[in-house]
């Protein structure tokens, strides 16, 4: 029992100690923590601070090589048009003024040429021929209208040859600075564009490359191309042999300011510096421009037929807080964060990092969704246009096209019925593969709708030509696909493709032009491509003619009924009519409904249209009921119609001026017209019954033939469609399917109708199906109302036709 309190004392003690040691590790551990994130925190701001320098400066060389390409793509642009001049010279040396004017206004030079004052020739002129030339030269007209009154003749100063301007095409009259530049001696050291012009043309004209000199005279600020042509068919292997067969230089204009600043836009704060080995070994400042408040430069030297430094100078791109200021807040917080929840802090950080990339990673899903096409992963329509809009601001800039290719699988609809909608999912992701494989650098493949593709071509990569891409585009399309695990072989198909390009268009301008030549490709065979003209409008501005014309066809009395009967498949006697719309055209004649209906749902047309053939057919069928004929009326009643409230009203109307008993008048609808907007159909076509109208459903069996859209719609008719009761004689599926639509009817208590019987067999087999009733080919074609009377009076209203009626 003593043991126990010696050991028991030193317990009691420990604790002071143990409590010090306790609070030293806890200063140690806080000291440790303060220092450790101390630290840190400065290490993260140094990082931070270079990381965002170092993205600034990437953002800067970034603008900077976008200026530089976009200038570089001006300056070949008006190089390209100096060298076209050339070879208009070369392959005609002695153009006089007059022809020179008129090349330069078909070459489109005032556009070409933004901000220059124009282009002239200069030409050699042995002493010899000094006067012949400058009287030839000064009587042309416009040379006159281009010097005025500023012209005489450049005095012999006993040289061999002369250097002197034969011909321009600037526009507007120069001033007598002007006037004597122009009218100088080119070659004569003594000109007042520098005493090493005449040593600097000879050079360009030895080495076949441009000469830059700027002009800066008075109100004249310009910078001249002048490029050097030669005799033709003659050998230009040397200096020596290039120098002997010069005829003279082709002088081009071009505003550097301009072209600098059309390519900085919006940029400030950075300088533009423009510099040109001239083939005399000098170099030129064409241009420096802008003022910049940094240190750092982009340098790119550009091949353009001689050599060009280009120079962006400026400071590092800066947007929001300075990175120093970022990186004092960064080391501010991170003292804050380490002093007061280091460890709570960097837990809730670590899973406020998570949230915010599962929230990062969901919105980028969303907006990958939203933009792409679910099937393929290609860009959707919404994506496509915007992506064209950006195509296309960047071509303007740069004054280049792109090209737009429309492509448009050939039978795909056919795929989809032969194999179903999952094998068509498959083909159609294969097509977008390969489309992927074409594409380059810049270009967009997307998918518009169905099997329409489309292909945008970025303007800088449209030097092999669109139409050679579209070349590869169809032959990648053509190779057989794999198909083995679907239907069990392969599958060829081929494509159209419809090209456009431009620049000055909306991106849904060009894609109306490539549909309108993939239309025409379509037209022409397919499996080719077509590029867009403005020619092919003329098809697109016929339906044009052909709407405007619809909409005067009522008031011109164009538009007329025919009516074709219907019988009773038992009772064998004419129950009703149908009415047809047609339309007697007062050039064309009589044009077809499958032409100018479409132009009537499309324009809308459709509605007052509608209007009169329900007051027409309502009218003459009053009259026949009059005459005691007992006969019904149908009036089929198009989808667009049945879009609108006042559909309701106009049926009102029509039976209220004609007299009609409502329970004399079918109104008919198609399956697709019933399926568009399903409970407003509904609405409307009960307040039709409610008038007494009796409602079919038109070519039933084409579309959604289900029992419970049925139900839901106040249907007292199904019209058979005709394909299926021509089908009887040669398909059982058929035959089949017709009894399965009449047992349906009869199930819903329904009556059923058989369109286009054409033959006695036919017309059997839907007696024995017992049909209730029909109307074809067989008993009448469409009459007019006087030749329907007629009809009907010429035989017993019981009597159907025989085989000695065929």
């Amino acid at each position: 029992m003593t043991s126990s309190g010696p050991s028991a004392h030193p317990a009691s003690e420990d604790p002071q100690p143990q409590d010090g040691r306790r609070s030293r590790r806890a200063v140690h551990a806080a000291v440790a923590v303060l220092v450790t994130g101390l630290v840190l925190s400065a290490i993260s701001a140094t990082l931070w601070t270079r990381a965002d320098r170092a993205n600034s400066r990437k953002d800067f060389h970034s603008t900077a090589q976008d200026i530089t390409s976009t200038v570089g793509i001006l300056l070949q642009r008006d190089a390209d048009f100096v060298a076209t001049l050339r070879t208009v010279l070369t392959m005609d040396p002695d153009l006089t003024p007059t022809q020179f004017a008129q090349w330069y206004r078909r070459l489109q030079g005032n556009q070409r040429q933004v901000g220059g004052i124009g282009s002239a020739v200069v030409n050699v002129v042995a002493a010899r021929d000094l006067v012949r030339f400058q009287s030839r030269r000064d009587s042309d007209p416009a040379f006159i209208r281009f010097l005025g009154s500023h012209i005489t003749f450049v005095a012999p100063t006993g040289q061999p040859q002369y250097c002197l301007l034969s011909a321009s095409g600037v526009v507007q009259p120069l001033t007598s600075i002007a006037a004597e530049l122009v009218q100088q001696d080119w070659c004569n050291p003594r000109t007042f564009v520098g005493s090493t012009e005449a040593t600097a043309l000879w050079a360009a004209g030895a080495s076949d490359r441009v000469l830059i000199n700027p002009i800066n005279v008075a109100w004249l600020h310009t910078t001249l191309f002048e490029f050097p042509f030669y005799r033709r068919d003659v050998a230009l292997r040397s200096p020596a042999e290039r120098t002997a067969n010069t005829l003279g230089w082709i002088v081009g204009s071009f505003d550097t300011t301009t072209l600098v600043k059309q390519a900085l836009g919006h940029r400030h704060g950075l300088n533009v510096r423009i510099q040109y080995a001239n083939p005399d070994g000098k170099p030129v400042e064409v241009a420096n421009i802008g003022h910049a408040s940094g240190t750092l430069t982009r340098r790119t030297v550009l091949d353009l037929n001689g050599r060009w430094t280009i120079a962006v100078t400026g400071a590092p791109i800066v947007s929001g807080v300075s990175p120093v200021l970022q990186g004092a807040l960064i080391a501010v917080g991170g003292v804050v964060v380490t002093l007061l929840l280091s460890l709570l802090i960097l837990t809730l950080s670590r899973s406020r990092e998570r949230a915010l990339a599962m929230v990062a990673e969901k919105t980028g899903q969303l907006r990958h969704q939203a933009l792409h096409d679910a099937l393929t992963g290609l860009p959707n329509r919404v994506l496509a246009i915007d992506r064209a809009d950006q195509m296309l601001a960047r071509a303007r800039r740069a004054d280049l096209p792109i090209a737009v290719l429309y492509i448009d699988i050939d039978g795909f609809k056919h795929i989809n019925d032969t194999f179903g909608h999952a094998v068509g999912d498959t083909f159609l992701k294969a097509v977008a593969a390969r489309l992927e494989t074409v594409v380059r650098a810049g270009d967009t493949a997307a998918r518009l709708a169905g099997d329409e593709f489309v292909v945008l071509l970025e303007a800088s990569t449209l030097d092999a030509g669109p139409e050679l891409v579209a070349e590869r585009v169809l032959d990648v399309l053509r190779e057989p696909y794999d198909l083995t695990d679907e239907i069990g072989r392969e599958l060829s198909v081929t494509a159209s493709i419809g090209v456009a390009y431009g620049q000055d268009e909306t991106a849904e301008e060009l894609l109306a032009d490539a549909d309108v030549a993939l239309y025409t490709a379509k037209e022409g065979g397919r499996n080719q491509y077509v590029t867009y003209e403005s020619g092919m409008q003329t098809a697109a501005q016929d339906r044009i003619t052909l709407e405007m014309d619809l909409a005067d066809a009522v008031a011109a009395e164009e538009l007329f009924l025919v009516y074709q009967p219907t019988f009773d498949l038992k009772s064998e006697r004419t129950t009703g009519v149908e009415a047809l719309l047609r339309w007697r055209h007062a050039a064309r004649g009589v044009i077809a409904p499958d032409v100018f209906i479409p132009i009537a749902e499309r324009s809308g047309l459709i509605l007052p249209i509608g209007r009169w053939v329900l007051q027409t057919a309502t009218w003459q069928a009053a009259q026949w009921r009059a005459q005691g004929q007992d006969l019904s009326i149908s009036v089929n009643v198009s989808g667009r119609q049945l879009d609108h409230d006042e559909l309701v009203d106009d049926v009102r109307s029509a039976l209220l001026e004609s007299g009609l008993e409502p329970s004399a008048l079918t109104v008919e609808i198609t399956e697709t017209a019933l399926m568009k907007d399903p409970e407003a159909t509904a609405r409307r076509l009960n307040a039709i019954k409610e008038l007494g109208v009796r409602v079919a459903v038109d070519d039933f069996g084409t579309g959604y033939s289900s029992l419970a859209y049925l139900r839901q719609f106040p249907v007292d008719t199904l019209k058979i469609d005709r394909a299926f009761v021509q089908g009887i004689a040669s398909s059982k599926e058929s035959a089949a399917l017709i009894q399965t639509l009449i047992d349906l009817g009869k199930a819903l208590g329904l009556e059923t109708i058989g369109e286009g019987i054409e033959d006695l067999a036919q017309l059997e087999h839907l007696q024995r199906a017992h049909c209730d009733s029909g109307q074809g080919f067989l008993f009448a074609r469409p009459l007019e109302a006087e030749a329907l009377t007629e009809f009907l009076s010429s035989r017993p209203a019981d009597q159907l036709p025989t085989a000695a009626d065929l």
